[in-house]
């Protein structure tokens, strides 16, 4: 088994777990006839393997007959090859070849399309394995015949190694085929996953489970299915569904029918002597979660956990007892990492915390755990700190994991994403402000708000899915790939102080950098501040997997309006071209602006001229422009062009009451607009005798302090 792993340490390589596997096949369904093409089965040899990770060379052991495995790559690398034999049980000629994205089926193929192949014969499909992103990857070939409508398939896997570049703050989008006509696509959806590159979906309240292609269109491939909850994926690409309310979990198999696969006996199911999935019951399952295995987890409302192989089959289940960390009301949010460490959230009406137990020790009831993040109160605090010290809130919808082993949650309760990075322990929010709503699209993650998020996945490219109301139903936003960073109002001429961008390498691969080129429209006006980057930003330099780094920008603006550039960071991730939008907004300095005449209260005899002045002052370039003088709201004449940083006009017929002049600078092009500011006067009518007020004087004393008499 498995020793604990904890957020912040070092990794260690995965041990397969040592549970009861069987000779394996995934399940298959009754077909009436031999099909026309039959995949041969693949012969895999040591030294094709040598290379692959631990659990890419146990699943290969329990893949099905028409499964091949196409060894690893590097992305934009030189793809690997492999030889996939055909053999046709009756004449027959090919009239279609499809495959998916990562794996291309090459000219040197012996199976053509339109070639006649007779019976008995075989030919051989030549493919070339390119992934587009690191991990685990699957895929398909699919090929027609004339002879019936029956698609041969070929399912397709590999592993795929490259960099990832994620950026805090990140754009955040819609994924826009989940807000049709305005409308949230999604009703109460609590989670989703990844499959490949695309995204599937348990559609709750729609009693739908939906897959999201790389496109962004969304694909019913399962209905009818009462209030779905968890979804996961295994690495053959078969779908697994929860439903608490009916206290079931379902396959789709192949994108096609919809099993139950568990059963309604009951059991101990200890680790020691597991039950079969198919024949006992389980309760509530909420969350899914897989493991690279193909071993999948959930909460159980009866034992508190659960864990089930899925390949090979039988699968084998086996109810985790001790209860600590799965005591939110089932299905709570919990999640198993590459590891085999178990999260959750444990909430006991005042303290949130994230607890982490070993699958060794949730199998065996040792009651033995680590705080991840959170403490003794419920709440949020401590982004850019260590999660152990964090708060966190009292509702969490979904865990997930990149391949650098990060760990992503909704907090729900505070209207956030966020993300506690393996090799630190340091929490941040990557997504959502803390207020409840739908806003921010095209901008910073960080700056958008967010309403009740629930499920969350990280995709090969690192951009984050997250499931979070509209103002009718869900929608998706998508975070990332681009980093965004905003500046706000900035005088023309001078620098701001620094703002930051956080880069992570989220892959399973070090990053290289070749090079980095700010660009776009007003690239001078931006520069990277060499004090505050802890960056290595000269060519050759390496990030490795699960680093993290920050790039601190400043923005002197030379003109006014919107300034824009791109900082493009030029790398070996799966982008290529990782890019920083930044936007600020050039401001004119304000000059000192006043009205040096009359006093404000003065008093001037009716008929006579008041002489109304201001000045406009800095200590830069003298101030140009125009003022504009007026007298009880209305204008005054035109507007005076200021001379030396003065103007002035006189004021005649004013009527014996009290009256309010008052200015306003147009400012210049290097000043911004002034006022409008102003001061009251009295106009009395002539002769008017006005009495002074009284001046108050203090009583004369004399040495002992008596008043002397006058």
């Amino acid at each position: 088994m498995n020793s604990p792993r904890r957020l912040g340490q070092a990794p260690f390589n995965c041990v397969a777990l040592t549970i009861f596997v069987a000779s394996l096949t995934i399940a298959t369904f009754a077909q009436t006839k031999t099909p026309v093409i039959k995949v041969v089965k693949p012969q895999i040899s040591e030294t094709w393997t040598a290379n692959l990770p631990a659990s890419e060379k146990e699943v290969m052991k329990s893949a099905p007959a028409n499964f091949y495995h196409l060894g690893l790559a590097t992305v934009g690398g030189n793809p690997n090859v492999q030889r996939i034999n055909l053999e046709f049980a009756q004449s027959a000629t090919i009239t279609k070849i499809t495959s998916t994205a990562d794996f291309k089926v090459t000219n040197e193929s012996s199976c053509a399309l339109g070639r006649h192949y007779q019976e008995g014969s075989s030919c051989s499909l030549v493919v070339n394995f390119a992934p587009k992103g690191p991990g685990h990857r699957i895929g398909k070939i699919t090929i027609a015949q004339d002879q019936s409508p029956e698609l041969a398939t070929v399912g397709l896997g590999g592993y795929g190694y490259a960099p990832v570049v994620s950026f805090i703050p990140a754009v955040i989008t819609t994924v826009p085929n989940t807000y049709p006509s305005k409308v949230g696509l999604l009703s109460g959806a609590h989670n989703l996953a990844i499959m490949g590159d695309s995204l599937v979906v348990a559609d709750t309240g729609n009693n739908l489970v939906r897959l999201i292609d790389s496109g962004g269109t969304p694909k019913t491939v399962a209905s009818g299915s009462s209030a779905p909850w968890g979804v996961t994926a295994d690495t053959f690409g078969q779908i697994y569904f929860s439903r608490p309310a009916a206290n079931a979990i379902d396959e789709i198999y192949d994108y096609g029918p919809v099993v139950q696969i568990n059963g309604s006996g009951t059991g101990a199911c200890p680790a020691a002597t597991p039950c079969t999935l198919n024949g006992h019951a389980v309760s509530q399952p909420g969350e899914l979660s897989m493991d690279p295995y193909n071993h999948m987890f959930w909460v159980d409302g009866d034992a508190g956990g659960a864990f089930s192989t899925v390949q090979p089959l039988p699968a084998n289940l086996i109810f985790l007892y001790d209860p600590f960390p799965f005591q939110t009301t089932p299905p709570g949010a919990a999640a198993i990492d590459a590891g085999d460490n178990i999260y959750s959230l444990w909430y006991n009406g005042g303290e949130c915390e994230i607890v982490q137990q070993s699958l060794y020790n949730a199998e065996n009831n040792n009651v033995s755990f680590n705080k991840v993040a959170g403490g003794h109160t419920c709440g949020f605090s401590g982004d850019g700190g260590q999660a152990n010290n964090a708060e966190i809130g009292s509702s969490i919808g979904q865990f997930t994991f990149d391949l650098a082993g990060n760990l992503y949650f909704t907090d729900t309760a505070n209207q956030r994403v966020r993300r506690i990075d393996y090799t630190t322990g340091v929490i941040r929010t990557i997504a959502g402000n803390g207020t409840a709503g739908y806003t921010g699209d095209g901008g910073a993650a960080t700056t958008a708000t967010l309403s009740s998020p629930t499920g969350v996945a990280v995709d090969s490219e690192g951009n984050v899915f997250v499931i979070s109301s509209a103002a009718s139903g869900q929608v998706i936003r998508q975070v990332g790939p681009g980093g965004h960073v905003l500046f706000p109002g900035q005088s023309k001429g001078t620098s701001s102080a620094p703002l930051f961008i956080t880069v992570s390498n989220t892959g399973n691969s070090t990053l290289i950098l070749t090079n980095v080129v700010m660009a776009g429209t007003n690239p001078t006006q931006f520069q990277v501040d060499n004090t505050t980057t802890t960056c290595n930003l000269t060519a050759g330099a390496a990030l490795a997997s699960g680093a993290t780094c920050k790039i601190g920008v400043i923005f002197t603006p030379t003109a006014t309006g919107l300034q824009q550039a791109t900082l493009n960071i030029l790398d070996n991730s799966v982008i290529g071209n990782d890019s920083i939008v930044l936007k600020g907004d050039g401001t004119l300095p304000a000059a000192t602006f006043k009205i040096t005449a009359p006093a404000n209260g003065a008093s001037f005899v009716s008929g006579s001229a008041v002489t109304l002045s201001a000045s406009v002052t800095h200590s830069g370039t003298q101030p140009t422009g125009k003022v504009q003088f007026k007298v009880d709201g209305a204008n005054f004449g035109s507007a005076v062009t200021l001379s030396s940083g003065a103007a002035s006009t006189s004021v005649t017929g004013l009527t014996t009451t009290s009256h309010t002049l008052s200015a306003t600078y147009t400012g210049d092009a290097n000043y911004a607009p002034g006022g409008p500011i102003s001061v009251s006067i009295a106009i009395t009518a002539s002769g008017t005798y006005i009495e002074p007020p009284p001046v108050k004087k203090s009583p004369p004393t004399g040495s002992k302090g008596n008043i002397i008499e006058q």
